[in-house]
C-alpha cells in the first residue's frame, strides 16, 4: 500500500514464541498468545539512502513495518501499545483480522536515564478499514504515505515523522476543511514547520474534544477563540 521499494521487502515470518519476551508479565504473555495469530516483518528501511540519525535523543537506523494478524481487531489498541514499546525502532504496525485492519504509529526517543531503552512520546491508531475490500479512505491513506510522496528524506526520523503527521492529520481531517491542502504543501521539507503543524493540530483536537465536555458558555467561547488562533497559525505556516 505504501509503494515501498522492493529492496526493503523482507516478508519474514516471526515465531510468536520468539516475539513474546519474558520481561512481560505472565498475564500479558498469555493474552498475546491468545490473541496474536501471526507476525510478519514485511519491510525494513535500512542503509543510508535515507540517513540514520544517532545522537543523544535518537538512535534511528531502521524503520520497520509489521503485519499482526489477530483473532479479533478489538484487541488492536492493546497489542499496539505493547509492541510499540517493545520494538525499539520506529515502526508501522498493520493490525488485522478476518474483516478489519488498522494501522499503528508511534513517535519514540531514547530514554534519557537508560539509552538502551526507548520512550514513546506520542502514538495513535488510524480508523478501521475493510481488510479485503477497497475503500476511498484506505486508498487516500496509501496515497498520503506512499514512499515517493514523503518529501523529507533528510534522515529516518524526519521521514517517519512526516508519515506519522500526515496520517494523523488525515484521521482528523473533518475538523479542518483545508487539511488536504496542508498535506499537499511543500512545508514537509521543513522539519520545524512540520513539528509546528503537528503540535497545532494536536492542540486543536484537544480543544474540540474539550468543547464537547464542558457546559459553561464562557468556556466554550474561550476554546473557540483559541481554535481560531490555531487555524490562523496553521494557515500562516502552510501558506494557505
Amino acid at each position: 500500500m505504501m509503494n515501498i521499494p522492493e529492496k526493503y521487502i523482507l516478508n519474514k515470518k516471526i515465531p510468536i514464541k520468539e516475539f513474546i519476551p519474558m520481561i512481560l508479565s505472565s498475564n500479558i504473555r498469555k493474552n498475546i498468545k491468545n490473541n496474536v495469530k501471526k507476525v510478519v516483518l514485511t519491510y525494513q528501511i535500512y542503509g543510508e539512502e535515507i540517513p540514520s540519525l544517532i545522537n543523544d535523543i535518537y538512535n534511528c537506523q531502521l524503520i520497520q513495518f509489521y503485519d499482526f494478524e489477530l483473532e479479533n481487531i478489538k484487541k488492536a489498541k492493546y497489542i499496539s501499545e505493547i509492541y510499540q514499546r517493545l520494538i525499539k525502532s520506529l515502526c508501522v504496525l498493520r493490525i488485522y483480522d478476518n474483516n478489519k485492519e488498522i494501522y499503528s504509529f508511534a513517535l519514540k526517543r531514547l530514554n534519557q536515564n537508560d539509552k538502551n531503552e526507548i520512550v514513546v512520546s506520542d502514538e495513535f491508531l488510524t480508523e478501521e478499514f475493510e481488510t479485503y475490500l477497497p475503500s476511498f479512505s484506505k486508498r487516500e491513506l496509501g496515497n498520503i504515505i506512499s514512499f515517493e510522496k514523503i518529501l523529507n528524506k533528510s534522515n529516518k526520523v524526519n521521514f517517519y515523522f512526516e508519515m506519522y503527521t500526515k496520517v494523523f492529520i488525515q484521521k482528523y481531517q473533518k475538523i479542518y476543511q483545508k487539511s488536504k491542502e496542508i498535506l499537499e504543501k511543500p512545508i514537509w521539507y521543513d522539519e520545524s514547520k512540520s513539528k509546528m503543524i503537528y503540535e497545532l493540530f494536536k492542540n486543536m483536537i484537544y480543544l474540540r474534544e474539550k468543547i464537547e465536555k464542558i457546559n459553561l458558555a464562557s468556556e466554550k467561547v474561550k476554546c473557540n477563540q483559541e481554535i481560531r488562533e490555531i487555524l490562523k497559525k496553521i494557515e500562516e505556516i502552510g501558506g494557505i
